[in-house]
């Protein structure tokens, strides 16, 4: 069972941030999280990026102001129980880097950015908990402020995911300008929005799924206003059409009257209307539910799986060693003598996130040679590429970023580390991963002692048996080089290597 009796989400989408807070309840079928509390801010983040591709004040203002009221309601819980996630706009904002350390300062909590692909992932969970184990597959559709997310699965299982770089803020802030809707505008957003779903389609048309679900925001809004003024069980092509003719009759979403239609969501109405006609002409969606699940559920119930040991990052590991081919064995040597490197040095550490970095630690020491199934020669330039680049299920863009580091400090200078490592414990990272991969070079299964390290006062020191240093020559003048390596760049006021 959950450690947490409480565990909490936040959704920093395009359009919107969202809170959700949920009970881990017990089951017959196992945990499920019930929703006790829920906090909505539209934020509108997409409608402050500037032409430059930056964010502007008054966007990032907005956010800050609702990430310190979500970060006051969260106050007692604990890190491990808050999952933060950004998406489409804070991917790709020039000055998001810069904004995120002051987001966290105002959450109070770390915040990851997702790829579009994981959100996709999330977005999936989230919606398959709420959605009937019918056993026929299905097209998700979760059109968001900055990109939309399709993914087709069966129950649980996603068997394929895409993500279009459309979405309704965008869509609106470019082609409907103050709220007004002209007939050739919106023709213009519809052919963008195809546009976009264009690149993505081909996985879809030979998935032959059975039936299409929306969700979130845009998806519940045409859904509601087919029901009130339409009749429609559910969203179909004559209700968005009906809804597009009022829209452009009426010339501005204030003018229209939909029932059901709430405030906050006529400025992106015109605009999320174009998406949806786009995917279901691009898609070939004939008619479309609604669920209540998505990006939010999705983040707690892939929270409550780390909690509770199902951790989608092991498994992602787990099946990247098997894709390229890494020496499983020799890996996991690697990896041991890593982790009890770095337990010695960080042993009296007050950082918070030590558990974090022990974990990432070992993830690298498991994928460093990833790399190999492209070349030998600079094989820790080709792992860092990979694991910078490749579609990683349940790691965030700062989590692959950190992976990617690791395996490129693997070997080599270290100079080319210089102004990417921040801090001690993320030099005792890199120290921890050298010394290892030294000591199991010969890739055999022969015992190594484990060696004693220290980091006191900014020194680190590196201790091995003399009986070891006669035995194995060639390792322990690595071992010597490499104390010389780390004493150029400096980053510790001593690294010392000794035999005892």
């Amino acid at each position: 069972m959950s450690s947490y009796r409480l565990l909490a989400a936040v959704d920093l989408g395009s359009n919107s941030f969202r809170l959700m807070i949920g009970r881990v309840e017990s089951s017959p079928l196992g945990e499920l999280v019930r929703p006790v509390d829920s906090v909505k801010q539209t934020v509108r983040l997409a409608a402050g990026l500037l032409d430059d591709g930056s964010l502007d004040a008054a966007s990032r203002q907005r956010a800050l102001d609702a990430l310190a009221m979500f970060g006051e309601r969260l106050r007692s819980f604990a890190p491990e129980a808050v999952r933060a996630v950004a998406t489409n706009t804070l991917r790709v904002a020039s000055n998001a880097s810069q904004f995120l350390g002051a987001a966290e300062a105002a959450l109070g909590f770390p915040i990851e950015v997702i790829s579009g692909l994981e959100e996709a992932r999330l977005i999936y969970v989230g919606a398959a908990h709420a959605l009937p184990g019918d056993g026929k597959p299905r097209l998700v559709v979760d059109i968001g402020g900055g990109s939309t997310e399709c993914i087709v699965g069966t129950d649980m299982r996603a068997t394929t995911l895409e993500s279009a770089a459309i979405g309704c803020v965008g869509l609106s802030v470019r082609h409907f300008p103050g709220g007004r809707v002209r007939r050739n505008a919106f023709e213009q957003a519809y052919y963008e929005a195809r546009a976009a779903f264009a690149q993505v389609s081909e996985p879809f048309a030979s998935a032959r799924w059975r039936y299409a679900v929306g969700t979130s925001g845009t998806a519940k809004s045409l859904w509601q206003v087919a029901q009130a003024e339409w009749g429609a069980a559910e969203l179909d092509r004559d209700a968005l059409a009906r809804t597009h003719e009022a829209l452009v009759s009426a010339g501005h979403a204030d003018a229209v009257q939909f029932a059901g239609l709430r405030p906050e969501r006529r400025p992106v109405l015109a605009g999320g209307l174009a998406v949806m006609m786009a995917a279901f002409d691009e898609l070939g969606i004939a008619s479309m539910r609604y669920c209540n699940g998505a990006l939010r559920q999705g983040v707690m119930y892939d929270l409550l799986g780390r909690s509770e040991g199902r951790d989608t990052r092991a498994i992602t590991v787990e099946q990247m060693t098997a894709r390229y081919g890494v020496d499983r064995r020799h890996a996991q040597r690697v990896r041991a003598t890593a982790l009890a490197l770095f337990d010695q040095g960080a042993h009296a550490a007050r950082d918070e996130a030590v558990e974090a970095r022990r974990r990432t630690l070992g993830w690298a020491a498991e994928l460093a040679e990833v790399g190999m199934s492209i070349s030998h020669e600079g094989f820790h330039k080709h792992s860092a590429y990979i694991l910078g680049h490749a579609d990683m299920p349940g790691f965030s863009q700062r989590e692959q970023a950190a992976l990617a580091q690791l395996a490129l400090a693997q070997v080599g200078g270290l100079r080319k580390l210089r102004g990417l490592v921040e801090s001690d414990l993320g030099w005792l990272e890199v120290a921890a991963l050298r010394v290892a991969t030294i000591l199991h070079r010969k890739r055999d299964a022969q015992e190594v002692p484990e060696p004693a390290l220290s980091l006191q006062r900014r020194a680190l020191r590196l201790r091995m048996p003399k009986t070891w240093a006669q035995r194995f020559p060639l390792a322990h003048e690595s071992l010597v080089d490499e104390a010389s390596a780390w004493a150029e760049i400096r980053v510790f006021e001593k690294f010392v290597y000794e035999t005892i």
